[in-house]
C-alpha cells in the first residue's frame, strides 16, 4: 500500500509543482526546455494548459489517495504520465535530440508510469 500512496503523491505533487511554475513563469519556464513563447497571448495559454490543468490533475491525484480511490488515481497516473512519456519520446526520437530539461522530464514520466503499473498489480491481487 506505501509503493501506492507514494505514487500518487509523487505524481500530484509533480503535477501541482509544474502547474504552479506554469503559472508563475511560463516564457522561463519552458525556455529551459527550449520553448520560446511569442508573448503574454502565449503565456497565457502556457498558464491555462500547464498550469491549470496540472494543478487539476494533481489535485485529483491527491484526493484519489485521500478519498481511497487509489486504483482510480493510479489509472490517472498510468494514463496521464504514460501518454505524456510517449508522446516525449516520439518527440525526441522525431528530433533527434533533446535537452537536459527533456531527458529529466522524460524519466520522471517513464518512471510514474512504471510505478502505477506496480502498483495496480499490487492492488490486482489483493
Amino acid at each position: 500500500m506505501r509503493l501506492v500512496r507514494w505514487t500518487l503523491w509523487l505524481g500530484g505533487l509533480c503535477f501541482v509543482g509544474f502547474g504552479l511554475a506554469s503559472l508563475i513563469d511560463p516564457i522561463g519556464l519552458l525556455g529551459s526546455a527550449g520553448v520560446v513563447l511569442s508573448g503574454d497571448v502565449a503565456a497565457t495559454e502556457v498558464r491555462a494548459f500547464y498550469g491549470g490543468l496540472e494543478l487539476g490533475l494533481g489535485a485529483l491525484l491527491l484526493a484519489a489517495d485521500l478519498y481511497g480511490k487509489r486504483r482510480e488515481g493510479l489509472w490517472l497516473v498510468l494514463a496521464s504520465y504514460g501518454g505524456i512519456a510517449l508522446g516525449r519520446s516520439i518527440g525526441l526520437l522525431i528530433a533527434g535530440q533533446g535537452s537536459s530539461f527533456l531527458w529529466f522530464a522524460l524519466a520522471t514520466e517513464w518512471s510514474l508510469t512504471g510505478l502505477a503499473v506496480l502498483g495496480l498489480r499490487r492492488l490486482g491481487s489483493r
